[in-house]
């Protein structure tokens, strides 16, 4: 409720975060400035909201599509960050996104995302929508143009999207229709950072920043950035397209000032040089099915919860080594079987990147001595060692115990009309409820 009144001088910045997952976002956004963001999260997964409300984040358990983008609890949003599904994009999906006659609806979509925000730009003299125009019929009207105003609901807005292939390839669209619903609406909007598989097609990423100038936003650029570029021991490659309302967005200042010395996966998780992962069993692939620790690692997907020695086939990552490899803490508090868990952080916005993103490109924050320390903290001895096997095993029923119910005990938010703080969420008992299935994977 304490969004629904204008923030006091000093208050932390509002961001919303949609497709939020387990708490990517606002472990980066901490880590640039622990106290400078108020972050609410519109995530579908059960198990990846209970792990976010059980590090502390607030989470509402809902289909981005069935909320509000124009509710008055936004009003005084200042950021926006979205990571839409990106399987439908990525080569370790269908990759159905790419499928020209998707593409050619996505940017329809586009478009009727500024229709049923702004609208079209008015030029002088009646338009042929003059009876829902509203500039024409403006009794006031002194001839001049401007925006018409919406002429579309956000519904319709996303109304091609069924004729997709995979309906997943739309909610990108989101990204537009809450960035310009927030703006037309209140303009109180100042900055949107999406994250999206760097397999995204650039007439996708034109189109989006093409329609954020249309709507007046001052910049709008992308780039792929590698997390193992600022010393994350997994490589991890994602393009992030960034916006200022009304400042210019810097890309440069995304990028170390010195290269950063590459992390070996021995190095990051305390394990003997010389080892090799096997990734695949058996099977032989053209990428291969073992990798050497002696070198920054590929990047983690889920199937990682198989991954083993090649020389100890018992000895698989346990989940807080596999989170490290994600630049998360060891003992972050996630939810689910280890399959799920395995899932979310492989989903999961990487904190380093989200600082640099935010802090770099978008907020000119220092960025680069946070993420150091924080890294230092990640990789410590004493992290490594709530990680190992002998300190992880007993520590899982977190992950485990939760799994048999679906979900630890916290409190998820059910709606915008109840946008209050959680209370300290109890982490050692696990409740029973009902676990809504979830539809966005990413």
């Amino acid at each position: 409720m304490s969004w629904l009144f204008p923030p006091r001088l000093g208050d932390p910045q509002r961001v919303v975060n949609l497709f939020a997952g387990p708490g990517g976002w606002e472990q980066g956004l901490r880590v640039l400035d622990p106290a400078g963001f108020d972050v609410v999260g519109v995530e579908i997964g059960w198990d990846a909201s209970a792990t976010a409300v059980a590090a502390g984040h607030r989470r509402i358990v809902a289909d981005v599509r069935t909320l509000n983008p124009i509710h008055p609890a936004l009003k005084y949003v200042e950021g926006l960050t979205v990571s839409a599904p990106c399987q439908v994009w990525s080569p370790a999906g269908k990759r159905e996104g790419h499928q020209d006659r998707n593409i050619e609806l996505l940017l329809d979509t586009f478009t009727m995302a500024c229709e049923a925000s702004f609208g079209h730009y008015h030029d002088t003299g009646e338009c042929e929508a003059a009876d829902i125009c509203g500039i024409c019929s403006d009794p006031t009207w002194d001839g001049y143009n401007g925006f018409t105003g919406p002429l579309l609901t956000f519904d319709e807005a996303r109304s091609l999207v069924p004729q997709m292939s995979d309906e997943r390839i739309g909610l990108i669209a989101e990204s537009l229709i809450w960035s310009l619903a927030l703006t037309a609406r209140y303009d109180n909007l100042r900055w949107l950072a999406m994250e999206q598989s760097s397999a995204l097609p650039e007439v996708v990423l034109h189109a989006i920043s093409e329609e954020l100038q249309i709507a007046d936003w001052c910049s709008a650029d992308y780039q792929v950035l590698d997390a193992a570029d600022v010393g994350v021991a997994a490589h991890r490659r994602r393009v992030y397209l960034v916006a200022g309302r009304h400042h210019y967005v810097n890309l440069q200042a995304m990028q170390p000032a010195e290269p950063v010395p590459g992390r070996t996966l021995a190095e990051a998780l305390g394990w003997p040089e010389g080892v090799r992962v096997n990734t695949r069993g058996n099977r032989k692939t053209s990428g291969g099915n073992e990798f050497s620790v002696d070198r920054t690692a590929p990047g983690t997907t889920s199937k990682i919860r198989g991954w083993y020695w090649s020389d100890d086939k018992d000895r698989k990552y346990t989940v807080p080594e596999a989170a490290l490899t994600v630049a998360m803490p060891a003992d972050y508090p996630w939810t689910g079987s280890r399959s799920s868990a395995c899932q979310q952080l492989a989903d999961i916005v990487i904190p380093t990147e989200a600082a640099r993103v935010v802090g770099g490109a978008i907020l000119r924050k220092e960025w680069e001595q946070p993420v150091s320390r924080y890294l230092e903290t990640i990789y410590s001895p004493e992290s490594l060692a709530l990680a190992a096997p002998a300190a992880a095993e007993p520590a899982s029923p977190r992950v485990s115990a939760a799994t048999s119910s679906g979900t630890a005990r916290v409190q998820m938010l059910p709606g915008l009309d109840d946008w209050a703080p959680p209370a300290k969420p109890d982490r050692a008992a696990p409740s029973n409820p009902s676990a809504p299935p979830a539809v966005h994977t990413r």
